[in-house]
């Protein structure tokens, strides 16, 4: 029998998780860069380097200050810097100053990136725009861009200098997904932020109180079964999920969630719950509109031809 209070807790996360949907919209908004840029001749850019190419200014940036922008490791983005220098995106340099620091600037190549960025920008923008449609879309570019300027992420983007051109929804969407994600962090106690990744919270989101098998979980995701099983497993690994062979097919596995899981996710709903607290306090009674906009993009984007429909009868009321 399922367990009712399980059931409750799943709901209750769904309904506190404005961040899933915000993370599955950024996940959407990356993987349709990263295409375009394929298409473009720069199919080796990888989503990770965006970390060190959102924060370029036009005069260069060392690496302690693109990770104090970022919020990573100087390691981190050290690495990131040396692949982007090895892809011919970056030329690196000496400082003037402190002949201890590089200083990373875009190359010729990374100029032509640059260039070729603004185009997708505007590419990504217009389809979103024309899921959502007009009047809504506006209002949630509006909403986001009051809710990154109140949270100082705005501040921090621009602290790159009059080379950071992309305050735009793309860029605005990822780096509050990047605030609300550092926010759990902080809010969870150690054992849970252990096991806190995007992939975790978003498999949850679509769990049910009964067990389901990997084909089951992924049914409703815009992501392969081969992802969700390798996500699934992790979850085992950390004792979120358990595992058994499936009465109805010895071939497949079902996944449920532990009493360990439960406690997890538990903890997720009440910091999600304070983090949205913390918006509350920039968008007060406009949270509510915020989040039922992103859920509404980001249903259209699992749905496109359906949400266009929904959205146009909708506006002609």
């Amino acid at each position: 029998m399922p367990d009712a209070s399980l059931a409750q807790l799943l709901d209750s996360y769904r309904d506190k998780a404005m961040g899933v949907a915000l993370f599955l919209i950024v996940e959407d908004y990356e993987s349709r860069f990263l295409a375009a840029y394929r298409k473009l001749g720069f199919g080796d850019v990888q989503r990770a380097h965006g970390a060190v190419l959102r924060h370029l200014d036009g005069s260069g940036a060392t690496v302690s200050t693109l990770a104090a922008r970022a919020g990573q490791s100087k390691q981190r983005i050290g690495k990131l810097v040396r692949q982007l220098e090895e892809l011919g995106y970056l030329s690196v340099v000496v400082g003037v100053d402190d002949r201890r620091s590089r200083i990373g600037r875009c190359s010729l190549r990374g100029e032509r990136l640059v260039s070729a960025s603004n185009r997708v920008v505007d590419d990504i923008r217009r389809h979103y725009r024309q899921l959502l449609g007009d009047e809504y879309f506006a209002r949630l570019y509006a909403l986001l861009d009051q809710l990154t300027s109140g949270l100082g992420v705005q501040r921090r983007m621009l602290a790159a200098g009059e080379g950071q051109r992309f305050l735009h929804f793309g860029r605005l969407l990822v780096e509050l997904a990047l605030d609300f994600e550092q926010r759990l962090l902080d809010q969870l106690p150690a054992w849970a932020a252990e096991s806190l990744s995007r992939p975790v919270l978003n498999q949850f989101y679509y769990f049910a109180p009964a067990a389901l098998t990997v084909s089951d979980l992924a049914k409703p995701q815009r992501t392969t079964v081969q992802a969700v099983s390798l996500t699934s497993r992790a979850m085992v690994k950390r004792g979120l999920l358990n595992v058994r062979e499936s009465p109805r097919d010895s071939r497949a596995k079902e996944l449920s969630i532990s009493a360990e899981g439960k406690t997890w996710l538990a903890a997720v709903v009440a910091a999600c719950n304070t983090v949205l607290g913390d918006y509350q306090q920039i968008l007060t009674t406009e949270l509510q509109e915020f989040e039922r906009l992103l859920r509404e993009l980001n249903a259209a984007l699992s749905a496109p031809a359906l949400a266009v429909s929904a959205t146009a009868e909708a506006s002609a009321e």
